[in-house]
């Protein structure tokens, strides 16, 4: 069954979804090159509460995206 919020293969983003996954994709290089360092340096702690609401504020541009995409196509975006 085909999945009605799966965007069909000439969907095309917003300039302010592709503005939000741009920034999503560098904070996600930035967090991966931070990370790397954290290993490398000897020290592998870091805030379990930080790095959720990283993750938790990435997931919401990502939201974002999708929503921006379902608008242009006219459909509806539902959490």
């Amino acid at each position: 069954m085909k999945n009605p919020n799966q965007c069909p293969s000439f969907c095309t983003l917003s300039n302010a979804g592709e503005d939000r996954l741009l920034k999503v994709a560098q904070a996600s290089k930035f967090l991966a090159d931070t990370l790397s360092a954290c290993g490398s340096d000897g020290n592998k702690d870091i805030s379990s509460d930080g790095a959720a609401a990283v993750f938790a504020c990435l997931a919401e541009l990502l939201d974002g995206v999708v929503s921006e995409t379902s608008t242009m196509q006219g459909g509806h975006h539902g959490n």
